[in-house]
């Protein structure tokens, strides 16, 4: 068992590669056509792109020096007054792509006029080897944002044709002269003087040959520099060599400019150093001169300061003041100390009834206080006695009470003074506690100031005697000039262009001239969302009856007796698959036609598979009940008599009144659906339904009814219980696969008895693949299905 399933997920995925393979090789002329259009553009391309070219060279960047002369000014650099001394690899990267040094190397090279010959391969530019020199008057505004070409045609070796912007002649110049020109430019709308002359790469050979002379803004050549010039340190570990590198047209070209940015970076390097050297000989000068005159200054300080601080016993004054502050101290703590009972006190007086005692006497000063809390106690004491044996309505009670409010004010008013004189005092105290304490400091002061201008003069003259050692040693380090940069290998050209390479152009061309039509096939295949075959429809596990064919004419879509066409034979296999879903006895069978919605054909499968059951010998009812869109009468070109809804409205109308005998095929009988009513769904539910299709039983074999479809209306599943078998029609290439939930939902309720699949519409055209209907005129196989042989 175990070996008869491994082959037969072998053989699965062997079907599903073959498969999937043929579907790329039915579109076989579009990718040949793709490969060789792209084939074409490929060799078109190689013949028109000019070649590139790699130059490169090496640097090394230079340590600092040891022993500089700046060494010990390092501190400075930091506040930017020298430059920083330390070659930093990146720092080195960022100066050699600033756009300063390329805007030199630029001007110098003059690489903003291009010269070439013309009708030359791939228009090759003439360089070093020009056989002319262009000068532009530099006195002309924007000069440098002239973006112009023109032709020089050379006569002799005096005179040269100058054709302009717009190829009209200004006629023959004379070398070495100048002459003005409209350059067709909008920072040149006036005429610019140019003098063009011969080169030292002249010759004979030049003679009658058209140069082309592009000129283009300076700010954009260099750009273009600074854009694909790459420079990038070697990978080896704390490595100072950097690797410069540029691609161009003209290997020369790049081996001048590569060149010329080193040297430009190296007399950039000399330029910083002797700006730095004299900077710093100006600093010098500068401090040297400040100090000396900080010098005298200072020491004028010290003796002004000894003079008017006189100098006494720092020990014994520190003894008298240190006695003063404590005395101070202790009368501090006694004025805080009376505060704090003060507000005790009123804290107290506020909260206490005429009831109730006031602390006696608690340390307070005021002897006057302490008086009159001690009669407010006595009241006090007085009242409660007298209360224990009278009211608060004795009238000497109330004489008491109005007493203690007099003395409580009193008490308050008294007790605020106090807190208001205890708080000056202790102000005063306070005052003169900073007065003692700055006096006690003051004689450790002296002394510090003191040493503070001796320790500012002693430093100053050792900065002094610093910067004219320094000084002399700027000087020396003036007169030498070393570059920042050492060559290791000059900018090299190995002459083997890197660009456009023809092998990877030519396997490009043809990976993409096969990779284009994948891809569309492959996402027309994914944005895909429609049924196609018996494959799409396997997730809904219900019989599937067969397929019918596409046809590519619309004349004869009808069966009819002696029919070999292939829609014919597709309808005789799905009538024996049908003898097979159905029972054997001898009982008329009803056959349900439906659809998830219009258009998918089942109006033309119910009649095709209600001729072909006729055309074998079996009494056929054609019988149409989907009354909403009737399309049986217009399809056989039948005029409209009275049908379903007739017979279901009318009691009194009979079986045969409604039946048409259809001519052109025998045993087949027709009721058209009728008039169309307003009420489908009602008039489907009456017992004139259940009637007719009795009466029609015991008259034919077969019952094929067309019905409603059942994704748009409800008419189909009210009439259900009268199908043996419910054909569900799907229409290939037509039908969202999204709609498929419809037909398995309905097979999972049980809501369409016996149901089973038809796919209409198959393009048998596009697989290897399907029933091969048509015996006797099957087309000639594809060649690639040789391939699957095996």
């Amino acid at each position: 068992m175990e070996f008869d399933q491994f082959s037969s997920d072998n053989v699965n995925e062997s079907e599903n590669f073959k498969r999937v393979l043929e579907k790329y090789l039915n579109y076989y002329k579009w990718f040949f056509l793709s490969v060789l259009l792209l084939g074409i553009a490929a060799f078109l391309y190689l013949r028109r792109v000019a070649p590139e070219y790699n130059v490169s060279a090496s640097l090394l960047i230079k340590e600092k020096e040891e022993g500089s002369s700046f060494a010990d000014l390092s501190s400075f650099e930091s506040l930017g007054l020298f430059g920083n001394g330390d070659n930093s690899l990146e720092n080195e990267i960022q100066i050699l792509k600033s756009r300063g040094l390329m805007n030199k190397v630029v001007d110098e090279l003059k690489l903003n006029i291009q010269y070439f010959l013309e009708d030359s391969p791939y228009d090759k530019e003439l360089f070093p080897n020009f056989p002319i020199v262009v000068n532009l008057d530099s006195k002309s505004t924007n000069i440098d944002k002239i973006s112009t070409n023109f032709k020089i045609v050379l006569k002799s070796k005096k005179t040269f044709e100058f054709i302009g912007f717009d190829e009209t002649s200004i006629g023959v110049k004379s070398f070495g002269k100048a002459f003005q020109a409209n350059l067709g430019n909008e920072y040149s709308s006036n005429k610019i003087e140019l003098i063009i002359n011969l080169s030292n790469n002249f010759n004979n050979k030049f003679i009658g040959k058209t140069i082309i002379i592009k000129v283009h803004p300076i700010n954009k050549v260099t750009d273009y520099y600074l854009n694909n010039v790459v420079i990038e340190p070697i990978n080896e570990k704390n490595s100072k060599v950097l690797y410069l590198s540029l691609n161009t047209p003209v290997a020369e070209k790049g081996v001048t400019i590569i060149n010329n940015l080193i040297a430009q970076y190296n007399a950039d390097g000399i330029n910083d150093k002797n700006l730095i050297s004299q900077t710093t000989t100006d600093f010098l000068d500068q401090r040297i001169g400040l100090i000396s005159a900080e010098l005298i200054t200072i020491e004028s300080t010290a003796e002004q300061f000894k003079s008017k601080n006189r100098m006494v016993d720092a020990a014994q004054g520190s003894n008298y003041f240190l006695e003063s502050s404590s005395l101070n101290e202790r009368e501090l703590v006694v004025a805080n100390t009376q505060l704090q009972l003060v507000s005790y006190m009123l804290d107290e007086l506020n909260k206490k009834s005429n009831s109730e005692l006031l602390p006696g006497n608690i340390g307070l000063s005021d002897q006057g206080i302490i008086n009159l809390i001690g009669e407010y106690n006595d009241l006090v004491l007085q009242r409660n006695r007298i209360l224990k044996s009278s009211s608060i309505k004795n009238p000497i009670i109330v004489g008491i009470d109005s007493q203690l409010s007099v003395l409580k004010n009193n008490l308050k008013s008294s007790l605020n003074s106090l807190k208001s004189s205890s708080q000056i005092q202790i102000n005063a105290l306070s005052t003169q506690s900073g007065k003692i304490s700055s006096r006690i400091a003051s004689v450790p002061k002296n002394e510090r100031e003191y040493k503070d201008i001796v320790r500012q003069q002693e430093t100053k003259n050792a900065l002094y005697l610093f910067l004219l050692q320094k000084r002399e040693e700027s000087i020396l380090s003036n007169a030498v000039n070393i570059d920042k940069a050492k060559t290791i290998d000059s900018a090299y050209s190995n002459g083997l262009p890197i660009s456009p390479k023809k092998k990877t152009v030519y396997f490009a061309s043809v990976l993409l001239g096969l990779l284009i039509p994948f891809i569309i096939i492959y996402l027309k295949d994914i944005l895909d969302n429609k049924v196609h075959d018996e494959k799409d429809i396997q997730r809904l596990k219900t019989p599937y009856l067969g397929d019918i064919p596409l046809s590519v004419s619309k004349k004869n879509l009808f069966i009819k007796d002696g029919d070999n066409s292939n829609i014919a034979e597709a309808f005789r296999y799905v009538r024996t698959n049908i003898n097979f879903m159905l029972d054997s006895k001898d009982t008329c069978k009803t056959v349900f036609i439906t659809s998830t919605q219009s258009h998918e054909g089942k109006t033309f499968t119910a009649i095709n598979l209600a001729s072909s059951l006729a055309i074998s010998g079996k009494k056929t009812l054609l019988l149409g009940l989907d009354l909403r869109a009737p399309k049986i009468s217009k399809y056989l070109e039948l005029e409209d008599i009275l049908g379903a809804t007739n017979y279901i409205k009318n009691k009194s109308l009979t079986l045969n009144e409604i039946t048409d005998k259809y001519t052109k095929i025998d045993n087949l009988h027709l009721i058209n659906s009728g008039d169309i009513p307003p009420n489908p769904v009602e008039l489907l539910m009456s017992k004139r339904v259940n009637e007719l299709f009795d009466k029609a039983k015991q008259e034919y074999e077969y019952i094929i009814v067309d019905t409603a479809p059942v994704g748009m209306v409800t008419d189909t599943i009210q009439i259900s219980k009268y199908a043996d078998l419910t054909i569900y029609v799907i229409k290939a290439n037509y039908l969202d696969k999204r709609m498929l939930q419809i037909p398995q939902k309905l097979k999972a309720e049980d809501k369409l008895p016996n149901m089973a699949i038809l796919i209409n519409g198959s393009d048998h055209s596009k697989g290897a693949y399907g029933y091969g209907y048509g015996y006797g005129n099957i087309k000639k196989s594809p060649w690639y299905t040789k391939l699957f042989s095996f």
